[in-house]
């Protein structure tokens, strides 16, 4: 797969069936990522997949596309209560067998990280990683995460924090 090839964009309620697809498919290759089971995930009704596709305020979808095919994905997810709006959350990171080594997962941090930018009351942005997923523990060290201290959860994951503007965050 050619990186030029590739296109990323924010996910519609469109584009439902294929992030389903592709959703449905990292839980079978990774079911340790997922906060759900595929069981759970495939028995969803299909307005609850597109509640996560809608552009809101407060939650964007990015997908990465070669040619017709979703072939990665990843969410951000702003906190809408007014104490804590300053922090978003990237979650749902997954990147098909087939595309990895690509760039894929960079360009859809970085556009998911574009976004949070762009949004004057965002001041920080956290990510859940799993201790053995090593690829995405270095690209997101790249991209200027840190990790936060003490978070390793009972499903081998930690938190990782990256602050946007480089002002002190309360």
């Amino acid at each position: 797969m050619k990186p030029s090839a590739l296109q990323f964009r924010q996910l519609s309620i469109d584009d439902v069936d294929a992030f389903r697809a592709l959703r449905l498919c990292g839980m079978l290759e990774k079911p340790e990522t997922f906060r759900t089971s595929y069981a759970e995930e495939a028995a969803l009704p299909l307005i609850r997949l597109q509640q996560r596709l809608l552009h809101t305020p407060h939650q964007r979808m990015f997908g990465a596309w070669d040619g017709d095919a979703l072939v990665g994905m990843a969410g951000l997810k702003r906190e809408p209560i007014a104490v804590v709006h300053e922090r978003a959350n990237i979650w749902g990171v997954y990147v098909a067998p087939q595309a990895r080594g690509a760039g894929v997962a960079r360009g859809l941090i970085e556009a998911a990280l574009d976004y949070a930018r762009a949004v004057p009351e965002l001041r920080r942005v956290t990510l859940m990683v799993n201790v053995d997923n090593a690829a995405a523990r270095a690209l997101y060290r790249k991209l200027g995460f840190t990790l936060v201290a003490g978070t390793l959860d009972a499903q081998r994951d930690e938190q990782m924090l990256l602050l946007l503007s480089g002002m002190p965050v309360s």
